[in-house]
């Protein structure tokens, strides 16, 4: 049996828990507004063209609010799919990882090597 004091102290707690401080999830990252956007003219939702430094063209597909993407080097190629567990974080599928630094899309797959791409604007 609990006695009036410990209750109070139980219910003052409960409170104190319930009041902790809420943090502002922050701006949407990049990824999370491609995701919701089309920058290639096409219509598809999250759909955004990238030129790579060897010259390869990538259509990359933003979906999951930005947590997977969808890799094509044209609209009926094969895709790639790659996911992030969390925002900011590496996206990684079968033998290919890809990150951001800051608006530039490093793709590494296998042994090859590193594939810098930077987004492409609407013409």
């Amino acid at each position: 049996m609990i006695r009036a004091p410990a209750m109070g102290l139980l219910a003052a707690a409960a409170a104190l828990i319930g009041c902790g401080e809420r943090r502002d999830p922050g701006p949407p990252t990049e990824q999370e507004i491609h995701a919701g956007d089309s920058g290639d003219g096409s219509g598809v939702q999250g759909r955004h063209p990238y030129r790579c430094n060897d010259g390869t063209r990538l259509l990359v597909d933003f979906k999951d609010q930005g947590l997977q993407l969808i890799l094509r080097t044209s609209a009926n190629a094969q895709p790639i799919e790659l996911t992030a567990p969390m925002q900011g974080l590496q996206y990684v599928g079968d033998r290919i990882t890809a990150t951001f630094s800051g608006s530039d899309l490093i793709v590494q797959r296998g042994d090859d090597r590193r594939l810098s791409c930077v987004r492409e604007t609407a013409r």
